[in-house]
């Protein structure tokens, strides 16, 4: 059982088992250690994305639960990064020291944000206000300039109805004469056809009655565009209400945390970002802390593994030169 759970830490971090069999109590320790560091970033990376997902990417549980998997898998990566490098390495301890400051920005900024989340939701409704202020008036000069053009278009229109009417009742119908040509059954001198002429007439209705129709429709297309665009005025008020708060994003939320209405409104919140700022820092730490002290067995037994095989292939690749050399000089 122990060491079913050994190997299973081994793999985590991607030591080998087999060379750590060799080493001594203190190895096993260092990978119980790092273990440890591992879980501790993978479990609350896990949660900051989670939050992140329902907060701001507005996913169900199973996709926040998804991107939490993600983050956790991401944060394991890196570490494993960070324990694997053999020897000294300053680039990567700089590097793993500015990564772990941006991470820790980050985690502290969404855990704060959670702590915060009332002060944060007080101030919104103060945002959400002034935008709603800042485009009210700009959103209904354009619906009252769309009320003034469908009016103009529906005086015009009501005036060409009203003409349209006139015209139909003094002539609700129209006389109107067909020509027409029959054959007679003789011919002429010249052996032609003589065709008799005739005509027809009808009465019907004015054509300005199917104009008249549509005119009518289109005023009444007029008159509840106007009554819909009446009604949207009345509530346009609660309509940027809501599309602001629908459009509230993090950029939005981080200026409002780190204003001086919420995060350093005070000394007292401004000190509490800071010790939560620091102890994320240090959390992200505790992997490249781990590697700067000295190294146990299992690394040192790696590091030797390395060289000794590093000095097996140059004496092999020097053997090869020499032998060519010599070939070449007895040619």
């Amino acid at each position: 059982m122990k060491d079913r759970k050994i190997k299973l830490c081994c793999r985590l971090i991607g030591w080998n088992y087999n060379i750590l069999k060799e080493c001594t109590e203190a190895s096993r320790k260092a990978l119980y250690r790092y273990v440890g560091a591992v879980l501790l970033l993978m479990t609350i990376w896990a949660f900051i994305g989670f939050s992140m997902a329902t907060r701001y990417f507005e996913l169900d549980t199973i996709g926040a639960a998804a991107t939490a998997c993600i983050f956790a898998i991401v944060i394991l990566l890196i570490e494993r990064q960070i324990i694997l490098i053999v020897g000294k390495n300053r680039f990567m301890s700089a590097f793993r020291i500015v990564l772990a400051a941006c991470m820790a920005v980050i985690g502290a900024t969404v855990i704060d944000q959670t702590i915060f989340a009332k002060d944060i939701e007080a101030q919104l409704s103060e945002v959400i206000e002034q935008r709603t202020d800042a485009q009210l008036q700009y959103r209904k000069q354009i619906l009252d300039n769309k009320i003034e053009s469908y009016r103009k278009e529906l005086d015009s229109l009501e005036l060409l109805s009203a003409q349209l009417v006139g015209d139909i009742n003094k002539k609700p119908v129209i006389r109107t004469i067909t020509y027409h040509t029959t054959p007679t059954g003789q011919i002429d001198s010249l052996g032609n056809p003589i065709m008799a002429r005739g005509y027809k007439q009808e009465n019907i209705p004015n054509p300005k009655i199917n104009e008249l129709e549509r005119v009518n429709k289109r005023i009444e297309s007029l008159r509840n565009d106007i009554g819909t665009t009446t009604d949207n005025i009345q509530m346009l008020r609660e309509n940027l209400v809501k599309e602001n708060k629908e459009n509230i994003g993090l950029l939005t939320e981080l200026e409002i945390t780190f204003s001086d209405k919420v995060i350093f409104s005070s000394v007292a919140s401004g000190v509490f970002y800071f010790v939560v700022f620091i102890f994320f820092l240090a959390i992200e730490l505790l992997v490249v802390s781990g590697k700067s002290k000295s190294k146990c067995d299992y690394e040192a037994l790696v590091e030797t593994r390395q060289e000794a095989a590093i000095k097996e292939m140059c004496a092999v690749m020097n053997e090869a030169n020499n032998r060519e050399q010599e070939e070449n000089v007895a040619e």
